[in-house]
Order: structure tokens, then C-alpha cells, then sequence
């Protein structure tokens, strides 16, 4: 266990060559992104934008990289108030994470959380924490429609395991590069409470929740739908 997780705190995930070998990996691609190369949102409080959440994807033939970044910057009478920044890296293989490393800078405390998958068990490190866990075990990056079948997920803000019941709660209409798409809003409750929207193709198109000053944090898609966003940042 020990030897298992010294070597996590030095794991790192490399980019995934292109080769002919890609093709066996296509399933991650279409199942898990069908959205193009990249998603991008606009991120919103109490009705203001304050920054932006990005996902990008490469496939090759160690699986498919998934890129995250996710930045805000609020401020108060032009002077900035408070920062938050989230970069992460991870691989997916035949559907399942394999690794991921994720940096959160809350306001200049910095969190570095790393996980990677060992046979059947999940090994993370966060901070001056470490534990396994059993797996599979779905990141909170939301983009993976099979996150909906889970119970618990790795938060990536906090490196722990959360406990949560995700459950449809209605049909909506969300605003896309493309127009209104049909889609279904998911509520997550337990240890995360959260809103997400997917459409009918498995795309996150929306996303909602309460910041820890109790603001409304909207996720606006400006690309979601697989072609180039229309939305500029602002």
C-alpha cells in the first residue's frame, strides 16, 4: 500500500501519441465525448460573468486525454476580489479513468489531487492525504454522460469521494452555439448538490450549483454541440 502510493505522488499523464492503434480506443471517443474536441462554457454568478470552464479531448493509443480548466475571477468596484483556478489532466481507457492529476488554486491555497487506477482499486493522493478506494470511480468533470449511473464520485476540488444519488428531473431547453436543444436536467444530491444538463445525444450542456457564499454559479454553453462556439468571451 505505502510503495503504491509514493509512486502515485510521482505519476504523470503524458500525451497520447497519435498512431494506427487509435481506432481501438474510438468507443471513449464517441460514448464518452460526442461533442467534438472541445467544450467550452461561460461561467456565471448571480447573472454576471466572472470567467469560464474549457474541456479538451485527444485520443491516441493510450486512450483518450482529457483536458480541464476552469477559472473565475470576481471582482468588486474594478478591484479583484477573489481568484479560483482548476487545471486537469486526465486518461480514460475502454470507458474507465485510468489516471488523473487536478490542481486547484482557491484564492492562492493550492491543492494538488492525483489518482490513478491499479486492477480493481483507485489510489488517491490529495494534499497530505492518502487512501484507495474501489473502482471504477467517475471524476466530478461532468462531461462523461455515465457519470449518471454512479453513487459516489472523486471530487477533483477536494480529492475525496463523494456520496451521491443522481436523479432526472424533468425535461428543459438549453441554449447552444446551435439554438435551444432538447435536454434533461439531472439533480445531484448527498454530498454534492448540483444541476446537469445533458441533451439527448449524452452532451453536457448546462450546469448549476451554490458557491460557498451561497451564490448561483450557471454554466452557459458557448460550445457543446461539436462545432465552433458563436459566444465570445466577454
Amino acid at each position: 500500500m505505502s510503495v503504491v502510493l509514493a509512486a502515485l505522488f510521482i505519476v504523470s499523464i503524458t500525451e497520447p501519441e497519435a498512431s494506427d492503434d487509435t481506432a481501438r480506443h474510438a468507443h471513449n471517443t464517441d460514448q464518452a465525448i460526442n461533442s467534438g474536441d472541445e467544450i467550452n462554457f461561460d461561467v456565471y454568478r448571480n447573472g454576471t460573468r466572472v470567467g469560464f470552464h474549457r474541456v479538451r479531448f485527444q485520443a491516441g493509443d493510450k486512450g483518450l486525454a482529457v483536458e480541464a480548466r476552469f477559472q473565475i475571477q470576481v471582482t468588486f468596484l474594478g478591484i479583484t476580489v477573489y481568484r479560483y483556478r482548476y487545471d486537469s489532466r486526465a486518461l480514460w481507457t475502454d470507458g474507465s479513468l485510468s489516471a488523473i492529476r487536478a490542481t486547484v488554486d482557491d484564492d492562492g491555497a493550492v491543492l494538488d489531487v492525483r489518482a490513478q487506477r491499479i486492477g480493481e482499486r483507485v489510489y488517491v493522493a490529495a494534499g497530505d492525504t492518502a487512501y484507495e478506494t474501489a473502482a471504477p470511480l467517475f471524476p466530478t468533470n461532468h462531461w462523461n454522460v455515465e457519470v449518471l449511473g454512479q453513487h459516489r464520485v472523486l471530487n477533483t476540488l477536494t480529492g475525496q469521494v463523494n456520496k451521491v444519488r443522481i436523479e432526472a428531473s424533468g425535461p428543459d431547453r438549453v441554449d447552444t452555439e446551435r439554438g435551444p436543444v432538447a435536454a434533461t436536467r439531472y439533480a445531484y444530491t448527498g454530498d454534492l448538490q448540483t444541476d446537469v444538463w445533458y441533451d439527448a445525444a449524452g452532451r453536457w450542456v448546462k450546469m448549476r450549483f451554490r458557491g460557498r457564499d451561497d451564490s448561483l454559479i450557471d454554466y452557459i454553453c458557448r460550445q457543446c454541440q461539436g462545432g465552433p462556439g458563436k459566444r465570445t468571451l466577454g
